[in-house]
């Protein structure tokens, strides 16, 4: 008998990076007599087989299509032949007794301690073997173990090699077992005279600089705005459907498509955000972040049809008319997200590994202030972001908006299908004027908007953020698209 796991921890024999697999999300085993079983190991997002998904332990055939979270069909053929992967264990990993010296890294305790949250409380071990080879073994951490920046369970390090805990923090391994310190030195304070020379050498600088400014034109040119930004707007990519419940009965999973009920379906949807701090924070809009929310005609056509289905049902007979009555005025429909994430500009659009996973963080309670805030898995910004939108250098004074002022805007206007292409994803760069001001929390403009282009953010010419567009919200012709004012965006990070 052999068996194949399945699920997004690398412990598992077959590993899916997605946010709608588990963990640890289903088995397959292959008895000796030739029966395949598939077992749900009570994961999420569910575990199909031929579109229907099971409940119980499942026998299939090499021509069903098995598929976890109804999304991704796993290919359970091709691992057959090939050499079962053995469960993680740093014994196993490294002969006991080919280990000469071994060092503990952890959070709070070990040999080696770096004292972050993002650092597992048992992270890595770094061993010494009798053969003089140093080998690094990550003990199951949260996130992760990186030599020259790939994610490792098990490495023999070579000199020169980085080595990088949670992708964050150096370890200075080849030092290790000389009684060297491991971790980067802490800068000594700097004598107050060093410290009086740095400043003054600062403050001329500073007036270098402004004498520099004076007679120049501080505006930025749309290239400049572009080129500084163009890695810092992300197109968001989400997934969502409706979940149907009536007091104790659960309807299942549904969306809406030519006006009927498509069961155990998701809504894929784009839209457009920017970074703001360097812990990965996102600036977007609500109708991005949260769909659902501004679709109340669409919840009230499902809160129909399925009142419609338990009247005919209650009408059949005395015995359904008190079991399915009762249910009709308690029907609800609630959006649920199953896919949260970014992709970043000059990528593809593939497949699930191309998404960087997000967590919904917070918006407002007012609708008509259409922003919210999501952030990476990590915490942190990816490899290639270097810069972030500056909420400390943003507009938040009305009399600074005004009609007629130039601004410019950088988002991925259908980017969905963009980036499906060969080409691959570019952000798009447009400019345009303010139009009029719409009261407390919006102003009018003239750029040129799509669908996915919708949290985007605008700019005016000396490269401040006033504003978030909104336009995929309103739905109004082009020429009289929408953006909501920046200062809401400040408020609702801090």
């Amino acid at each position: 008998m052999r068996t194949l796991r399945i699920g997004k921890s690398s412990a598992n024999d077959i590993v899916i990076s997605d946010v709608r697999v588990s963990s640890n999300h289903a088995i397959i085993t292959i008895h000796d007599s030739g029966e395949v079983k598939l077992k749900d190991l009570n994961s999420t997002n569910g575990t199909y087989v031929n579109g229907h998904r099971i409940t119980i332990e499942t026998s299939i055939t090499a021509n069903d299509v098995v598929k976890v979270g109804n999304i991704i069909t796993v290919d359970w053929i091709k691992y057959l032949n090939a050499p079962k992967r053995p469960a993680y264990s740093p014994s196993n990993s490294v002969n006991e007794s080919a280990i000469l010296q071994r060092k503990t890294i952890g959070r709070e305790v070990g040999d080696i301690v770096l004292g972050h949250d993002d650092v597992s409380s048992t992270h890595a071990q770094l061993i010494k073997k009798a053969n003089g080879d140093i080998v690094i073994v990550d003990s199951g951490s949260t996130n992760g173990t990186y030599v020259n920046g790939k994610k490792v369970n098990m490495h023999t390090l070579q000199p020169g090699d980085s080595v990088l805990i949670a992708k964050k923090y150096p370890l200075r391994w080849e030092g290790v077992f000389q009684g060297i310190n491991p971790l980067p030195p802490k800068p000594k304070p700097k004598p107050v005279k060093t410290v009086l020379i740095a400043a003054l050498s600062a403050v001329a600088a500073a007036v270098v600089i402004i004498l520099l400014l004076i007679g120049n034109d501080p505006k930025w040119t749309p290239e400049k705005i572009y080129a500084t930004y163009k890695k810092s707007v992300v197109m968001i990519y989400g997934e969502y459907y409706y979940h149907v419940s009536s007091g104790n009965y659960d309807f299942g999973n549904f969306i809406i498509e030519n006006n009927e009920l498509v069961p155990d379906r998701v809504h894929s949807y784009g839209g457009t955000g920017f970074f703001v701090s360097q812990d990965g924070k996102i600036v977007t809009n609500k109708h991005v972040a949260v769909p659902w929310a501004y679709k109340q005609q669409e919840i009230e056509l499902i809160r129909k049809k399925v009142q419609e289905y338990l009247i005919l049902m209650a009408s059949q007979s005395r015995a359904h008319q008190i079991e399915y009555l009762p249910l009709v005025n308690e029907v609800q429909v609630n959006g649920k997200q199953v896919t949260l994430g970014i992709v970043l500009n000059d990528t593809h659009l593939n497949n699930a590994s191309d998404i960087i996973p997000c967590v919904f963080l917070k918006t407002t309670d007012n609708d008509e202030i259409d922003v919210a805030i999501i952030q990476t898995n990590s915490k942190s910004l990816p490899v290639g972001v270097e810069h972030i939108v500056d909420l400390n250098n943003t507009v938040v004074n009305n009399e600074d908006i005004k009609e007629g002022r130039s601004i410019y805007t950088i988002g991925f206007p259908l980017g969905v299908t963009i980036g499906k292409t060969s080409q691959g994803l570019e952000a798009n760069n447009q400019s345009g004027e303010i139009t009029q001001m719409r009261g407390d929390y919006a102003f009018g403009h003239n750029i040129t908007i799509e669908h996915g282009a919708s949290g985007s953010p605008v700019f005016n010419e000396y490269g401040q953020l006033i504003g978030v567009v909104n336009a995929g919200f309103f739905g109004i012709s082009q020429g009289y698209n929408m953006a909501i004012k920046a200062k809401y965006a400040v408020e609702l990070v801090k």
